[in-house]
C-alpha cells in the first residue's frame, strides 16, 4: 500500500466516508470532521445495539453506510472492522484484494495515516436474493451499493493528492436482520477493465 493508492474503502467507502460524513440533500456524503452523518429517514432511525450493547448496528444498507461514516470520522478501527463479515474483502488500487478482518484492520490503520477526506455520493442500492423465513420475512439478502466518490489524502512525501472514481460495494443481511460488508470495491472496472480513478 504505497502513496495512496492505499486502497479506498468505500464504502469503505462506499463508502461515506471521509473522516466523516453527512448525507446531503443532493444525495451525497461529504466528509468533514464536524458534520453529522445522515442518509435518510430510515438511516436516521434508532438502531438496536450489537452483542455487547455498546455500538449501534445497521438494519438497512443505508444505516450501514451511515454507521461506517461515523466510525471512519472517529477513526474507530475496531468499530469499522465490526461492520465487516469475517471473510470480507476490500479491492485495492492495484486490483489486489485485502481479505479478512485482520487485513482490513491493518489497512485502516495505515489509511488513517494519510488524513483522508472522502466524499461519497451513493447513486443506487439494489437489494436482491435472500431466503423466506417464518412469518414471510426475507432474510440473508444481498445489496449492491453503487456511486461516485472523491478522495483527498496525504501522500508519503507530505503533499496532498485528490482523485475521484466510482464504487460498487456488496453488503449482506445477516440472519438476525443486521447488515455487514462483504466487499468494498472503490475501483470497479469500466469498459477496458481498468479501475476508474483520477
Amino acid at each position: 500500500m504505497k502513496a495512496i493508492r492505499r486502497g479506498l474503502p468505500v464504502a469503505s467507502i462506499a463508502i461515506v466516508l471521509a473522516l466523516a460524513g453527512f448525507y446531503s440533500s443532493a444525495s451525497g456524503w461529504a466528509g468533514t470532521a464536524k458534520e453529522p452523518s445522515i442518509m435518510s429517514e430510515a438511516a436516521d432511525a434508532v438502531t438496536p445495539e450489537d452483542i455487547d450493547g455498546a455500538r449501534p448496528v445497521a438494519r438497512t444498507p443505508a444505516q450501514l453506510l451511515k454507521i461506517l461514516g461515523e466510525r471512519i470520522k472517529a477513526k474507530d478501527v475496531d468499530g469499522i472492522v465490526a461492520l465487516q463479515e469475517s471473510e470480507a474483502a476490500i479491492v485495492n488500487y492495484d486490483k489486489s484484494v485485502i481479505r479478512g478482518r485482520a487485513a482490513i484492520r491493518a489497512f485502516y490503520v495505515e489509511w488513517f495515516k494519510s488524513d483522508p477526506v472522502l466524499t461519497v455520493n451513493p447513486k443506487q442500492t439494489v437489494i436482491a436474493g435472500g431466503k423466506r423465513a417464518g412469518g414471510g420475512t426475507v432474510r440473508n439478502r444481498t445489496a449492491s451499493i453503487m456511486g461516485e466518490y472523491t478522495l483527498e489524502q496525504t501522500r508519503a512525501d507530505g503533499t496532498r493528492e485528490s482523485f475521484s472514481g466510482n464504487f460498487c460495494d456488496t453488503v449482506q443481511e445477516q440472519s438476525n436482520g443486521t447488515w455487514l460488508y462483504v466487499q468494498d470495491n472503490p475501483y470497479p472496472p469500466h469498459g477496458d477493465g481498468t479501475p476508474a480513478h483520477h
